[in-house]
């Protein structure tokens, strides 16, 4: 028995990994060649598989791509339903794709995935509720999958200059009671905390708390585009560690000098970086927005700052309770092996 499934990132990868039973065949590269993949597996296996799972249904900043991926998003639905086949939505994000730069095509997509799913899986059991709300289907047609420990580069060199320089920009500090948050990712319309770092800094001064921000990743032209004094004052900020462009961070190694994640989602969907917290047994400091908020919440893994900060006091303070078992009850929930499982019920049902 086998299906395949859209990428060959290290969610895909882990999935095959740990399901028993059935070969999880990675669709490599473009959307557009789902069908290609499809077709040829049938062709060489001579049987059909037992699922198609679709996931990211991100968009293109060209029209013409876009409007390829979304004729190749027909097929793909038209020639799994032709042949009887399982199709399985991981919806990884629930209210909208990472990328829309034309949502008209977008939304039409995703009604066609949403309308002729088998099952609809979100990336956590809280936001199976948004899901039914959201997508307007049945309960019934919607469950959840989870992920697990993430890649946390602990090959890496941790003696190379990008990493010396966080140490010494965490170590240069003659207060003990500093925190230092963390934060690596790439520019998205709904990855906020950049815009917040500045202001949470001060607002942690004005109530007696020194607070170091590590913000990495490709942001500045982001940033730059949306407020060019917010950029500004990052840069000249002594509490920012701006480390603007592409960075690989061993961050096993580098969890030891850091207090907390800071991260500030609007959107409803499940940032990897969770799993990075929990595993690294680290709070994420996020705001109250999104669907992050509500999985902080829920399951203990840190703090939740009003939208205006006047509980930044509160919210520093509770940073530095012990959360392990907290951590390891999310952990046991929340594994490649528990994911796997629940995928290979989804397909085999």
């Amino acid at each position: 028995m086998y299906a395949l499934i859209q990428d060959d990132d290290i969610k895909s990868q882990m999935l095959a990994k740990e399901i028993e039973d059935i070969e999880l065949f990675k669709m490599k590269g473009s959307t557009n060649i789902i069908p290609i993949h499809l077709i040829k597996q049938i062709l060489k296996r001579k049987k059909l598989p037992k699922a198609v799972i679709l996931r990211y249904l991100n968009d293109s900043n060209s029209f013409i791509k876009s409007f390829i991926r979304f004729i190749t998003n027909i097929i793909t639905v038209l020639l799994i339903k032709m042949f009887g086949i399982r199709l399985i939505w991981i919806c990884h994000n629930v209210d909208k794709e990472s990328k829309e730069y034309y949502p008209f095509l977008v939304k039409i997509r995703r009604e066609i995935v949403t309308k002729f799913a088998d099952k609809i899986l979100v990336t956590d059991k809280f936001l199976t509720k948004h899901a039914v709300r959201i997508l307007k289907v049945d309960d019934s047609k919607v469950d959840y999958i989870t992920f697990g420990r993430p890649d946390s580069n602990d090959d890496l060199d941790f003696n190379d200059d990008i990493h010396q320089e966080i140490i010494k920009f965490v170590q240069n500090d003659k207060r003990k009671d500093t925190l230092v948050g963390f934060s690596i990712g790439n520019p998205n319309v709904k990855v906020l905390q950049p815009f917040y770092t500045d202001e949470i800094i001060k607002k942690a001064a004005a109530n007696g708390i020194n607070v170091k921000i590590i913000l990495g990743g490709p942001l500045g032209e982001f940033i730059k585009k949306y407020d060019i004094n917010l950029y500004k004052n990052l840069l000249s900020n002594p509490n920012v560690l701006f480390l603007d462009r592409k960075i690989k961070i061993n961050e096993s190694y580098i969890s030891k000098y850091i207090d907390f994640y800071w991260r500030v989602y609007d959107d409803y969907s499940v940032p990897f970086t969770v799993y990075n917290a929990a595993y690294l047994k680290k709070p994420i400091l996020t705001m109250n927005k999104g669907f992050l908020k509500e999985m902080v919440m829920e399951y203990n893994l840190g703090c939740v700052l009003d939208n205006d900060m006047s509980n930044v006091l509160q919210a520093m303070n509770d940073l530095k309770h012990d959360r392990t078992e907290a951590f390891d009850e999310f952990i046991k929930t929340h594994n490649w092996c528990y994911g796997a499982e629940k995928l290979y019920t989804v397909i085999s049902n």
